[in-house]
C-alpha cells in the first residue's frame, strides 16, 4: 500500500494565556483536540468548519509556523516535528500555503515581480534574467499576463491579488499547498474562476491540496475527500460525493442545509442551530457539539464519542451511530 504524502496523528494544539484584562490567570484554549488524518498524494483533502473551529491553526501546525503541544506529522515519510530547523526550512520549498485575504499576505510595497520571486531568491541561485523568465512564465500559468510584474497589490483587483499570491506559492514547484480559504474574500464569478484554476494547475503539476473552507458548495466542486471539523476535532470524515449524499452527523447535515442549491426549483430544509461555537476555553463536557444538537442522549453531555466507521471510508463521531444506525 502506498504511503500517503501527509500523515498527522493525535494532533493538539493548546495556548496559554498567562494573564489579561477579561481572562483568567492560567486558563487553556484548546484550539486542535486530537485530529488525525491522512493524505495521498494528488489528492485534495477538504477541511470545513465554522470559524474558530481550528481549521488556520491547523495549517500553521502543518507548516510548522507553530509547534503542536502534542502529536506527530508526517511528511514524504519524514517526522517534521523532528526535523532541525535548517531541514524544515529546506522542507518548506515542498509546502507552500495561499491565504485567504491576498492583500494581507502581499508586501504593498513589492510589485508583482518582486513577490513572486521572493521564494527564488531566498531557496535558489538563478540569475536576474533567470527570475524574470521564471515570474513570466508563473504569471502565464495563473492566468495574467507579464504586464502584472510592475504592478503593485494596490493596483490589482481581489482575483488578481490572489493569482499572484498562487503565483508565488507555486515559484519553487511544491508538491503540497495549503490553500486557507482562499476564495472567501472573492466574488461569486472570481470564485469560480480560481477554483477551476486550482483545479487545472492541480493536473499539470500533480499537487497536493489542504483546501480550507467554511463553505461545503465550495468544496464540493474541487474536494476528493471532506473532513467536517467542530471545536477543534473531526466529527465527520468521507469521500466528497457521501458527504453530499448522506451527511450523518447533525453538525454536517446543519452545514449543508445551508448550503445553496444550483437549480431554483429545488429546496432543502434548512436546519437552524442554536447558539454558537462554544468558547475553546470552557468546552463541553461530553461530545462538544451536544448543546446545539437536536438529537442530543444523555450520553452525549458526559462521554465524546469514538469515531465509527459506518460505511466503507466514512467515520463519524457521534452516539447516534454506537449501534450502527
Amino acid at each position: 500500500m502506498t504511503e500517503p504524502l501527509l500523515r498527522v496523528q493525535g494532533l493538539s494544539m493548546t495556548f496559554s494565556r498567562k494573564s489579561g484584562f477579561f481572562s483568567r490567570v492560567g486558563e487553556e484554549l484548546r484550539a486542535l483536540n486530537d485530529l488525525s488524518f491522512t493524505i495521498n498524494a494528488g489528492e485534495t483533502l477538504g477541511i470545513v468548519g465554522e470559524s474558530g473551529c481550528g481549521k488556520s491553526t491547523l495549517a500553521r501546525c502543518l507548516l510548522r509556523l507553530l509547534t503542536p503541544t502534542a502529536g506527530q506529522i508526517y511528511f514524504a515519510g519524514q517526522d517534521l516535528l523532528a526535523l532541525p530547523d535548517e531541514t524544515m526550512r529546506r522542507m518548506r520549498q515542498r509546502m507552500q500555503i495561499v491565504l485567504q485575504n491576498p492583500f494581507s499576505s502581499l508586501s504593498p510595497r513589492l510589485n508583482g515581480f518582486q513577490l513572486i520571486a521572493e521564494p527564488l531568491r531566498t531557496h535558489t541561485t538563478m540569475s536576474r534574467k533567470e527570475m524574470m523568465d521564471e515570474v513570466a512564465a508563473l504569471l502565464a500559468e495563473v492566468g495574467l499576463p507579464s504586464e502584472f510584474m510592475s504592478r503593485h497589490p494596490h493596483q490589482l483587483s481581489g482575483g488578481q491579488a490572489q493569482r499572484i499570491a498562487l503565483a508565488r506559492a507555486l515559484a519553487l514547484n511544491p508538491d503540497f499547498v495549503i490553500l486557507d480559504e482562499p476564495t472567501s474574500a472573492l466574488d461569486v464569478s472570481v470564485q469560480a474562476q480560481i477554483i477551476n484554476l486550482l483545479i487545472r494547475l492541480q493536473k499539470q503539476r500533480a499537487l497536493t491540496y489542504l483546501f480550507i473552507t467554511h463553505d461545503l458548495g465550495v468544496i464540493q466542486h474541487i474536494g476528493d475527500r471532506i473532513a467536517v471539523m467542530y471545536l477543534g476535532k473531526i466529527v465527520e470524515e468521507t469521500s466528497s460525493e457521501r458527504i453530499f449524499a448522506n451527511p450523518q452527523h447533525p453538525y454536517t447535515q446543519a452545514l449543508l442545509s445551508s448550503t445553496p442549491l444550483p437549480d431554483p426549483s429545488r429546496s432543502r430544509q434548512r436546519i437552524i442551530l442554536p447558539g454558537t461555537v462554544p468558547s475553546a476555553v470552557d468546552p463541553p463536557s461530553g461530545c462538544s457539539f451536544h448543546p446545539r444538537c437536536a438529537h442530543v442522549m444523555d450520553q452525549c453531555r458526559t462521554l465524546y464519542p469514538a469515531a465509527r466507521q459506518t460505511s466503507v471510508g466514512h467515520h463519524v463521531s457521534c452516539h447516534l451511530y454506537e449501534n450502527g444506525a
